[in-house]
């Protein structure tokens, strides 16, 4: 990957280019690699959460094949839509496509509007620009990328990711080690198997996470975060953030205005921004209770580490 990297960036790369350059070369692999060190260095990073929805864009216009070169061709030659590879048409609609699919390596780029479109088999990439399309896949490192507004995006198998662009999407996975990117307002996303990855830079967005180890970073204003899961690793940066987390050991950090943490369970650290609280749950020795931390108050500040003392008390956070 490195003599890949020095060739193709001799000056050096943005993340998002770097990432877009790896998937259409073919070096899923290495794209792979690339995200999951990407997580681990810069999750707490501001800039990243940007640079990743950039890459799921990049791979949301590649599975789409809604490029500006790809577009130029096919505005020139009259192309509708793309050849299509084993799928099985319910319904000749124009307007509505149902598509289904059980074979592996299934591809396919839709562009009309409410197409519902299922593949069970592995490895499976589907792209679609039309609105309010609903996609589902249940293989493993199966791939998904949405461009229209209200698209209902969901997936059961190891290894997804699912890319998406518009407006309001709802985004369900279940199963280990899947990436969502989401740049749209006000998109909703779930996932449910561990060490999922999440990134959004839309307002008004709504994760859930329910497996260990799960990563989730976020510049949206009016973010909503909730995780059960242990472990977890959250950043948020947007305005007026709530995050709520049930599981032990989680790493949280909410550097937007008045943003507000709720943990019931064990932190590693919790960083705050201006004007914002985290409240802690903690078990005294005869019933559980909170502790409170305010920025600005009790030597609170903006941007530092805590975690809980042995006296249940917020003390800056020494690696």
């Amino acid at each position: 990957m490195y003599r890949w990297f020095i060739r193709n960036f001799p000056d050096g790369g943005k993340y998002a280019d770097v990432h877009s350059a790896l998937i259409q070369y073919g070096y899923v692999d290495w794209a792979t690699s690339l995200v999951e060190y990407a997580y681990s260095l810069w999750l707490e990073k501001e800039n990243f959460a940007y640079q990743e929805t950039n890459a799921t864009d990049l791979l949301a216009e590649v599975l789409s094949d809604i490029t500006p070169q790809v577009k130029a061709d096919r505005q020139a030659l009259g192309i509708q839509t793309l050849p299509l590879t084993g799928f099985i048409p319910s319904d000749n609609s124009p307007y509505t496509r149902k598509l289904a699919a059980d074979i592996d390596n299934f591809k396919l780029m839709d562009i009309y509007n409410s197409s519902q479109i299922g593949c069970a088999g592995d490895s499976a990439r589907i792209g679609s620009t039309g609105h309010s399309a609903r996609i589902s896949g249940s293989g493993v490192n199966v791939q998904i990328g949405s461009s229209g507004e209200y698209a209902w995006l969901s997936s059961s198998g190891y290894s997804t990711q699912i890319a998406s662009s518009g407006y309001g999407v709802r985004a369900g996975c279940v199963g280990h080690d899947v990436r969502v990117g989401s740049s749209g307002d006000r998109a909703r996303i779930a996932t449910a198997g561990n060490s999922s990855k999440v990134s959004s830079s839309g307002r008004g967005v709504r994760i859930a996470s329910a497996g260990m180890r799960a990563r989730i970073g976020s510049v949206g204003d009016s973010l909503k975060v909730a995780s059960s899961g242990d472990l977890s690793h959250i950043s948020s940066f947007g305005e007026a953030a709530r995050v709520v987390s049930a599981g032990d050991n989680s790493r949280i950090v909410a550097m937007g205005e008045h943003s507000l943490v709720a943990s019931a369970g064990s932190i590693d650290y919790v960083v705050l921004g201006k004007g914002g609280c985290a409240s802690v749950a903690y078990f005294d020795g005869k019933r559980m209770r909170f502790a409170v931390a305010y920025e600005g108050e009790g030597n609170i500040r903006a941007g530092v580490k805590y975690r809980l003392n042995d006296n249940h008390q917020f003390v800056e956070y020494s690696a």
